[in-house]
């Protein structure tokens, strides 16, 4: 198989070359077996792990098209052959046509990938491990080289899904390989870019919550049903939304997203709006272990909180906790406020005031906006 893998890498011209080091090592792996075109690459996972994801991010580094057949939803000619009655000098004839993507899927690099293969019909998984193995379509059509093919499936009694095991011939030809998804790999490769950073932050501090079956209840956590309940708050609240905007509602759809653990998100989004300014500013060391766990949303709309303050009335105790707060978010959230109340609040001349800006005397050295301050 390495030596198959080898040959066809020589083959590959510079720019594709350059495009592999993009992948992870997990892409890099499953992008060699398909080009490799030795056996088919069948991967297996619990559901919602994104084994469709995985095809499509190598897709689009690689600059391939993706396409994807669900078998399980599709009837046989959908794959294969489709019949077709046509005129030959009068008489009716019988044709078996080609399908539409299968001449699309030739016109240009593409990764076509074959879900759920163990949960497919017997006729149309006969008409796809044809395609997959032999890859072609009936006797005439054959797929060209710049098409690579992957098949996935789920576990079954492991899983608690339906699905037909295969024989010992069958699987000899596939090449297995379990597709499991750490939460770090799901966060950095996806979630990050694609999710709404309140779920992604309440991940990253429940990690056993990215995917947990719930008893009694059909629907439960995983990756992809987190990303359907962030499509969710997004369509309807917009990408900045907070829990302010958004929990009314979610409180009254979130268990169907993902089961019981909505139970839990659902706290950890009121407890972030218990946590108010004069918490920060009378008893930062008190809740900076819970301020810690919210991440970036808590942080702006405190600071939007912090702004309605006149910093110039605060005691020294409540400045040296704005501080020690102010420390602990984003330079361009810092940032953003230092200049709001420079530009609207702070009295300079106030000897308070002087020693708070000259804990920030750097950042506000570096952009330039004021002198340094004076003892």
């Amino acid at each position: 198989m390495a030596e198959t893998v080898a040959i066809k890498t020589k083959q590959m011209s510079e720019e594709m070359r350059a495009k592999i080091s993009s992948l992870t090592a997990k892409e890099r792996k499953y992008f060699s077996v398909m080009w490799g075109k030795s056996g088919v690459l069948y991967i297996t996972s619990k559901p919602g792990v994104a084994k469709s994801a995985i095809g499509r991010s190598i897709a689009a580094k690689m600059g391939f098209r993706y396409m994807d057949l669900r078998l399980s939803m599709v009837d046989e000619t959908d794959v294969g052959l489709y019949p077709s009655v046509s005129d030959v000098e009068g008489v009716k004839c019988l044709d078996f046509v080609v399908p539409r993507w299968a001449i699309e899927a030739n016109k240009q690099p593409t990764i076509i990938h074959f879900e759920e293969l163990n949960r497919a019909s017997q006729q149309v998984r006969n008409a796809a491990l044809q395609l997959l193995l032999e890859r072609c379509i009936g006797t005439e059509f054959k797929f060209n080289e710049t098409v690579l093919m992957m098949s996935s499936g789920n576990l079954g009694d492991e899983d608690g899904t339906d699905v037909e095991e295969f024989d010992m011939a069958l699987n000899n030809r596939l090449i297995h390989m379990n597709h499991t998804l750490a939460v770090d790999e799901w966060i950095e490769g996806y979630a990050e870019k694609n999710v709404h950073r309140l779920i992604v932050s309440y991940i990253k501090t429940h990690p056993e919550q990215m995917y947990k079956v719930s008893e009694n209840s059909k629907a439960y956590a995983t990756p992809r049903s987190w990303t359907f309940m962030s499509d969710f708050i997004v369509s309807n609240f917009g990408e900045d939304a907070s829990p302010r905007d958004f929990l009314p509602l979610l409180k009254e759809v979130a268990h169907s997203y993902v089961g019981n653990s909505a139970t839990k998100f659902v706290q950890y989004c009121e407890d972030m709006l218990n946590i108010s300014i004069d918490d920060v500013l009378n008893n930062y060391d008190g809740i900076k272990k819970d301020l810690e766990k919210y991440n970036r949303d808590k942080n702006s709309e405190l600071i939007q909180s912090l702004k309605e303050k006149d910093i110039n009335k605060l005691s020294e105790k409540q400045l040296k906790n704005c501080v020690k707060f102010l420390e602990n978010v984003g330079d361009d959230e810092k940032t953003a406020y230092l200049l709001y109340i420079l530009d609207n609040i702070a009295d300079v001349s106030n000897p308070k005031m002087k020693n708070f800006l000259l804990s920030f005397e750097e950042l506000l050295r570096t952009i330039k906006k004021v002198n340094k301050p004076t003892k």
